[in-house]
C-alpha cells in the first residue's frame, strides 16, 4: 500500500484522529455524583421505590397526567444539608428527552430528617418519549450542582411520533441515505484507494446502525439504553464498519498499475550492423 502523502491524506489522518478521540471520550464514564456525607435518602414515584425499578420491572409512566413523588431525607452527618430542588430526567446518549424540576428549598440540620410529597404534571410526557429510558432522580443544591442521584428504568407509554420516536426515525432515515450512498460507491468502484480513507467512508454508516439499534431496542422495550449498553453497541458497530471498509479489496492499490499501450505507436527496432557492399 502506498504511503500517505499530500494535503488530502493529511486531512484524512486528522479526521481519523478526531473520530478516535471522540469515541475515546464517549467511552469514558460520566463523573458519578457523590452523595453528601451522612445523607441517607430514598425516592418513590406513585408509591414505587425507584431503586427497585429495572429493565425487568420498570416504573410505568404516562398512563395518567400526574405522578406523586415522595422524597425522604435523613442527615446523619455533622453539617447542614441544603436542597434547592429535585429533578427527574430521562437521558439517552447524553441527551435529555424529558425533565421535570420541582423547587423544595429544604434546609436539613445535622441529625434531622424530613419527608416531602408533591405532584408533578407529566401530561406532556407521552409526546416527549416512548419505550424504556434510563431515568434519574437528582437532588440539586442552591448553587445548582447535583448533591445526589438515584438511577432507575422507566417505561413511558408514549407514541412513535413523540420527540424520542421521531429522533430515532430521523436517525434511521439518515443512516439509510448514508448506506445507500456507500452501496452506490461500491458498485461503481468509486471507493478511495487508500485503506484508511476507505475505512472512514464506512464509519458513519456503522455508527448510524448502532444509533438506530439503540433507539429501536429502547422503543420496543427490549433494552434500557444506559451508557453500559449503548456505548459498546455504538463502538462495536462503528468499529466493525471501519474494519470492513479497511479490509475490503475494492479500491485497493496494492497491485502495480499497468502501463497503458497506444495501438498506433510505432515500435522502433534497434538498427543492426550496416552491411558492406
Amino acid at each position: 500500500m502506498r504511503p500517505l502523502s499530500g494535503s488530502g491524506d493529511k486531512r484524512v489522518l486528522c479526521l481519523a484522529a478526531a473520530v478516535l478521540a471522540t469515541l475515546f471520550a464517549l467511552m469514558l464514564p460520566a463523573p458519578a455524583v457523590a452523595d453528601s456525607p451522612g445523607l441517607v435518602w430514598t425516592a418513590s414515584i406513585d408509591g414505587h421505590d425507584v431503586r427497585s425499578a429495572n429493565r425487568s420491572a420498570p416504573l410505568e409512566l404516562g398512563a395518567s397526567d400526574q405522578a406523586r413523588v415522595e422524597i425522604n431525607l435523613d442527615n446523619r452527618g455533622t453539617s447542614e444539608i441544603r436542597v434547592r430542588s429535585v429533578r427527574i430526567e430521562g437521558r439517552v446518549i447524553g441527551m435529555a428527552f424529558f425533565s421535570y424540576t420541582t423547587r423544595l428549598d429544604i434546609v436539613l440540620p445535622a441529625g434531622d430528617r424530613t419527608q416531602r410529597r408533591f405532584d408533578i404534571d407529566i401530561s406532556d410526557l407521552t409526546h416527549q418519549a416512548t419505550g424504556l429510558l434510563p431515568t434519574s432522580v437528582i437532588l440539586i443544591a442552591p448553587d445548582r450542582t447535583a448533591i445526589a442521584d438515584q438511577s432507575f428504568a422507566v417505561d413511558v407509554r408514549g407514541s412513535m411520533v413523540s420527540v424520542y420516536g421521531a429522533f430515532g426515525l430521523i436517525m434511521a432515515g439518515i443512516t439509510a441515505v448514508v448506506l445507500a450512498g456507500l452501496l452506490v460507491s461500491i458498485f461503481r468502484r468509486q471507493l478511495p484507494r487508500n485503506r484508511w480513507q476507505r475505512g472512514l467512508r464506512f464509519l458513519p454508516g456503522g455508527l448510524g446502525i448502532g444509533l438506530v439499534l439503540t433507539f429501536t431496542l429502547s422503543a420496543t422495550r427490549l433494552l434500557v439504553p444506559s451508557a453500559l449498553w449503548w456505548l459498546p453497541l455504538l463502538l462495536l458497530c462503528g468499529g466493525g464498519a471501519f474494519l470492513l471498509g479497511y479490509l475490503m479489496p475494492i479500491g485497493s492499490d496494492e497491485a502495480a498499475p499497468s502501463v497503458p499501450t497506444d495501438p498506433e505507436a510505432t515500435v522502433v527496432q534497434p538498427a543492426g550492423p550496416i552491411a558492406r557492399a
